[in-house]
């Protein structure tokens, strides 16, 4: 294998043991040889273990963001000027995942490793690749679909809804288990539709106060 080709390896090797085993508990050794490099290989091509682990992100990061604002400024071009429909919003957002995981199966879990398992710099180093993208919607929310809605109140509720792709993607097969075959996968467009039903509706609930009455 050539450079280029090695490095493409180590990449998927990766993101794949990352995926499967976590970050801290992956060494750079268990990826050089399941990537059958050399052990210096990570060094020579990333420079270390945190570089790699910023290429591994941003390599899927990176085209899922270009993906995802381009669907915005379609929906948005495709509004003249008017208000984009909540479920448009959604579905920008939503759709390049589905593509994106079923192209590479790990990606997903990979996320929820980085949000839920690894330490606070892996966390931060994740969520920047997506801050620009979510702030983005966060702006195309408040001025076309939630305009009435406290900045404060829509940050909490994006944050809502990103777990609930994350874990949707992540975890779908253990809903068939524990519904006894009720739930299953029948195709990604029938789960990506639930999945925006079920986020606009937390979207557009009433706010509750502190004593749980709605305003």
């Amino acid at each position: 294998m050539d450079g280029t080709d090695i490095k493409e390896r180590l990449l998927d090797v990766s993101e794949r043991l990352f995926a499967e085993n976590g970050i801290q508990e992956t060494s750079v050794r268990d990826i050089t040889s399941a990537a059958n490099a050399h052990l210096a290989a990570v060094n020579y091509h990333f420079g270390s273990k945190e570089e790699l682990i910023r290429a591994v992100i941003a390599r899927r990061a990176e085209p899922l963001n270009r993906l995802r604002l381009q669907l915005l400024e379609a929906y948005e071009a495709e509004a003249c000027g008017g208000p984009v429909p909540l479920e448009r919003i959604l579905h920008a957002f939503f759709a390049p995942s589905i593509t994106l995981c079923l192209q590479h199966p790990d990606v997903m879990r990979l996320a929820a490793r980085m949000l839920f398992q690894a330490d606070k710099d892996v966390r931060r180093v994740f969520l920047s690749q997506f801050l620009d993208t979510f702030l983005r919607f966060k702006s195309a929310l408040m001025r076309h679909a939630l305009p009435e809605l406290p900045e404060r109140e829509l940050f909490w509720r994006m944050h809502f809804l990103i777990g609930a792709m994350i874990h949707t993607w992540a975890n779908h097969s253990d809903l068939e288990w524990v519904s006894g075959g009720l739930c299953t996968l029948e195709n990604e467009q029938d789960m990506m539709e639930r999945l925006i039903t079920f986020c606009a509706g937390g979207l557009r609930a009433p706010i509750s106060t502190p004593s749980g009455v709605a305003v």
